[in-house]
């Protein structure tokens, strides 16, 4: 009985899990969230390769020194870091940003446009799971498990619901004992 029941918690825990992301990531744009996969260690330890950052559109209290934004870099590359510095070049707001793993700061600054978004918190290995959803193979796996993880479960009810007058032990029905015509 333990076994299914830890079956029934791994299955009830993967669907909830999987059934949660995909309601996050349907609801969070809706309410005014990005929702962005650190595919990158820079900012390790606080947040992790493979975390799920979840963030907001900056406000201009937001842009200051110690705050986490995500840029669009003009070359499209898209980067998590920690801002450093705010200066006023020529009348526009720059930001210098580090990566909390790197040893300086990054190379240039950037335009405060540039930032998509702040980092409101992050849910460390969700963007994993995210990514791994997003891919075809990635939900016929998750699929495939769950109905191999049903499939188990009934099998064990079946066995455990199996009155024992019907059991009739291999060894005895090979030598045709047990059987009554």
């Amino acid at each position: 009985p333990w076994i299914r029941t830890g079956l029934g918690a791994l299955w009830l825990v993967l669907a909830g899990t999987v059934l949660a992301l995909v309601l996050v990531t349907h609801l969070a744009p809706q309410l005014g969230y990005r929702l962005v996969i650190i595919r990158g260690s820079s900012m390790t330890p606080e947040i992790p390769l493979g975390a799920l950052a979840v963030e907001q559109a900056a406000r201009p209290l937001d842009i200051a020194p110690g705050v986490v934004v995500t840029l669009t870099l003009p070359s499209g590359t898209v980067v998590t870091h920690r801002i450093t510095r705010v200066v006023t070049v020529n009348g526009r707001l720059q930001i210098a940003t580090k990566g909390d793993a790197n040893a300086g700061e990054d190379p240039t600054m950037q335009p405060a446009a540039a930032i998509a978004g702040v980092v409101q918190f992050t849910v460390p290995v969700a963007g994993f799971v995210l990514a791994f959803l997003g891919l075809p193979s990635g939900i016929f796996t998750v699929l495939s498990l769950l109905g191999s993880l049903l499939a188990a479960i009934w099998l064990l009810d079946e066995l455990l619901e199996a009155p024992a007058s019907e059991a009739v032990p291999p060894q005895a029905a090979a030598r045709g004992h047990g059987v009554t015509a």
